[in-house]
């Protein structure tokens, strides 16, 4: 794999360095679009960014196409030994560590996507995908994570990948995006069979319940201002210029890392990186202090 140097424009980080030390640990969750879409040059541009990010845990999402195999040849390139893949159909979830994986669960019933749940770095690891299309859906899958975690006794834990879904701690920011709001209403009347929007309302009980059980949100606590924090989509999206005027009012953090209180206490960072030519999706990452 011959090594690209990304141009300067693809990687904005609002100022903030991400580099950590070996008394950290870092987390990156990315939804990487369709499997890049057997694109090289997108390939080869996560591979340079991957190394450049140096995450000590990757969580990925829509590993579209891709075989276990293909995961562990992806996560050598990048510098990650260690691999998992929840399914090898679909949309596929994963997670790439520097540490030893154990698999605990790989879950398809009653999910859109599923959920995988692996142990690293001294971190229970629940990775998932909520629905595209209904709130409701995503409801019923947030309720199944939460029993899960209860039923174990989670103590280190995060829940992350792309979750389809609004915080409440976004909700002020989200309710001025006049066109974001037109395109969930627009995809609402061509799926009738679904509903993103609750009673013709953007719907926050599915982040709510996370938190509600327990769990926190790093990158809604320590990102500022909300804008910030939209995930979705990027430019490359549309394949316009990063400073597009259209962008803004098009987006929503779909993307998170919801922890325990036990790891919120040891987060000292959260960013969602601004990085363009790969996805449609933004990456987000929040670092831990170790024990």
């Amino acid at each position: 794999m011959k090594q690209i140097r990304l141009p300067k424009f693809l990687l904005l980080f609002w100022g903030i360095s991400l580099s950590v030390s070996g008394q950290e640990t870092k987390i990156t969750s990315y939804n990487i679009w369709d499997g890049f879409d057997k694109d090289s040059l997108r390939y080869e541009r996560f591979v340079e960014w991957a190394m450049e990010n140096e995450a000590d845990i990757l969580v990925l999402t829509e590993l579209v196409g891709f075989k276990a195999h293909d995961l562990e040849i992806l996560g050598n390139l990048c510098g990650y030994m260690h691999t998992a893949l929840q399914k090898e159909d679909g949309y596929p979830l994963g997670v790439m560590s520097k540490t030893p994986i154990e698999v605990v669960c790989r879950r398809m019933e009653g999910f859109w996507h599923g959920m995988l749940h692996v142990r690293t770095a001294g971190i229970d690891v629940i990775a998932t995908h909520l629905s595209p299309f209904d709130w409701k859906f995503r409801q019923k899958e947030a309720k199944m994570i939460i029993s899960y975690v209860d039923s174990l006794k989670l103590e280190d834990y995060f829940v992350a990948g792309d979750f389809n879904a609004i915080s409440p701690l976004d909700a002020d920011e989200i309710i001025t995006h006049k066109t974001w709001i037109r395109n969930i209403k627009r995809g609402d009347a061509s799926r009738p069979a679904y509903n993103n929007l609750n009673d013709g309302k953007f719907d926050l009980s599915v982040i709510s319940s996370f938190l509600a059980a327990g769990m926190d949100d790093p990158i809604g606590r320590l990102v500022r201002p909300a804008e910030k924090r939209m995930t979705h989509p990027s430019a490359f999206r549309y394949r316009w210029k990063v400073e597009d005027e259209r962008l803004p009012d098009l987006r929503s953090r779909l993307d998170y890392i919801l922890v325990s209180p036990s790891l919120m206490h040891r987060c000292i960072l959260g960013v969602v990186e601004r990085l363009e030519g790969i996805s449609d999706h933004y990456p987000v990452s929040i670092v831990l202090t170790n024990k």
